[in-house]
């Protein structure tokens, strides 16, 4: 799934490169998917947006909005990949929506897992779209005080793990997190030494300050590097950023107590984690 280092390099290379090119034509691609979602019907997508110029790219959190003369398409929960063709470059065997430019390029995306493409009118978005929610980490808003407030206004925050809040899981509203997933989210709670399933009500001041500024240094660390390794940018090249917690390091030793990370499930998704560090 795209997060937030992921969303801020697809979006600043579309911004690069389509920003002033026109589309010539939108269709579905060689492949659907029933957990492909959009906001209109195919019809309406197929006769809106050829003959429309890009005025430009930008992301909030996880979505990438590409805003095309008063119009604009927001990728939202996405999973995939967004992929670049110059003129004259083959398309890809597998894709589910396609666009094509009127110099001949091509921007093709194939989904993974779930995601919507949404086709939005200039009176439902402004800076971004208006049912967009939460607040993004490195922005202005998200100080310290301020997460502190969210952490004690969360509803499940005797019953859920720290897990559960920053994901959002069953709780997007203005006072969550936009832009974590549950891949990145492993080296946040690593770096900030939590469990992913301690309750809010148990971490210490000391550590809410922790987390705060481990939410902030690995995205930003990621964002340097271009999103993590195992997704790839709008011209197919992988992110440079490893993680320690993942798949890969399972039962590998933990690089600060050399202890074996563990794998555990919790909310609907597999963790990673040391048992010392973490403890």
């Amino acid at each position: 799934m795209i997060e937030m280092p992921e969303a801020v390099t697809l979006a600043r290379q579309m911004d690069q490169t389509l920003t002033g090119k026109t589309i010539a034509r939108f269709g579905r691609g060689s492949q659907t998917h029933k957990f492909l979602w959009l906001s209109r019907p195919d019809e309406e997508y197929e006769t809106v947006q050829p003959g429309l110029t890009v005025t430009g790219a930008s992301h909030f959190g996880r979505s990438i909005y590409l805003r095309l003369d008063g119009h604009m398409l927001w990728w939202s929960d996405a999973g995939g990949k967004l992929l670049y063709h110059p003129p004259g470059e083959k398309l890809p065997e597998k894709y589910h929506l396609g666009w094509e430019f009127s110099d001949g390029s091509f921007l093709t995306y194939a989904l993974q897992m779930w995601g919507a493409v949404k086709l939005l009118d200039a009176g439902e978005f402004g800076e971004r779209p208006n049912d967009e929610t939460g607040i993004q980490p490195l922005s202005l808003e998200f100080t310290f005080e301020r997460f502190d407030k969210m952490l004690e206004a969360y509803p499940e925050k005797t019953s859920k793990g720290i897990k559960g809040f920053l994901v959002a899981t069953g709780y997007v509203t203005p006072d969550c997190i936009n832009g974590l997933g549950n891949a990145i989210l492993q080296d946040i709670l690593f770096h900030a030494r939590l469990d992913p399933r301690r309750k809010i009500s148990a971490i210490r001041p000391h550590e809410r300050r922790r987390l705060f500024e481990a939410i902030n240094t690995t995205i930003l660390k990621a964002v340097e590097l271009g999103g993590r390794y195992d997704e790839t940018d709008l011209f197919g090249r992988p992110g440079r950023y490893a993680r320690l917690m993942d798949s890969k390091t399972a039962g590998s030793p933990c690089p600060v107590c050399h202890a074996p990370i563990e794998k555990i499930s919790y909310l609907g998704g597999a963790c990673y984690l040391c048992p010392e560090c973490q403890a």
